[in-house]
């Protein structure tokens, strides 16, 4: 399962064209239509384990708990590799993703089907979810389109679960401004080692080392693990 950009994004274009006739739910729409570029900064590998259990794709099931506390005790035995998949605590459905900056286990409860348009949050929300409604009926008629909106809905309660809200937020109001580096280091060797410890380095973000931004690469499958430098326009 993988982060379907183009299909999300699309949806919500789409929705927002059938939508003309209703300016304010067309804008309603706005911060949905821009989630899949801010899960794009190191959020990828956590939202696409989140969107397969939501589908319900086969992911490991790492077993039931009573507590948090039961679910600590247990991972301090089994997190090597860290694992990945799909748990439950007191009758609740959560997936098991890793902090970008700190690597630490982070829970994911998932929504339900009835929960899915409600995405939640501050006051001034049910302009969004009531457009989120109505792109759902415009697109009825497309599986592949609601496949993308539905993506793009269950983006909204990822970022509110992972405590993402006021990032997201101040992403959305400087759209046109590059992303803050998500740690800074000041030698190559402190980076170098944050990365070989974190569980589940956050591909796509970029942290500040020496005063130079780069880039983290990670590739689950291998376990590969870099720090990339991309020339500036001038260069």
């Amino acid at each position: 399962m993988s982060l379907d950009v183009d299909r999300m994004v699309g949806a919500i274009r789409k929705a927002q064209d059938l939508l003309g006739g209703s300016p304010e739910l067309a804008e309603a729409l706005l911060p949905t239509l821009n989630v899949s570029y801010f899960l794009l900064d190191g959020h990828g590998q956590n939202f696409d384990d989140y969107l397969a259990a939501f589908k319900d794709i086969s992911l490991p099931f790492l077993g039931a708990f009573s507590s948090r506390e039961e679910l600590d005790n247990w991972l301090e035995t089994h997190s090597d590799p860290p694992p990945s998949g799909t748990l439950r605590i007191a009758g609740e459905c959560y997936t098991l993703g890793y902090s970008r900056a700190s690597g630490q286990a982070l829970l994911l409860r998932l929504p339900s089907v009835e929960e899915l348009w409600r995405p939640g949050g501050e006051a001034g929300r049910e302009r969004l979810w009531r457009a989120l409604d109505e792109a759902h009926s415009v697109l009825s008629s497309s599986p592949e389109d609601l496949e993308g909106l539905h993506s793009a809905a269950l983006a909204l309660h990822f970022i509110r679960e992972a405590g993402c809200e006021r990032d997201f937020a101040r992403f959305l109001a400087h759209l046109d401004e590059p992303l803050s580096p998500l740690c800074s280091f000041a030698t190559r060797e402190e980076a170098e080692s944050w990365l070989r410890k974190h569980p589940r380095p956050p591909h796509g973000a970029s942290v500040l080392v020496g005063g130079e931004v780069l880039t983290v690469g990670y590739q689950r499958e291998r376990d590969q693990r870099l720090l990339v430098r991309f020339p500036k326009d001038e260069e």
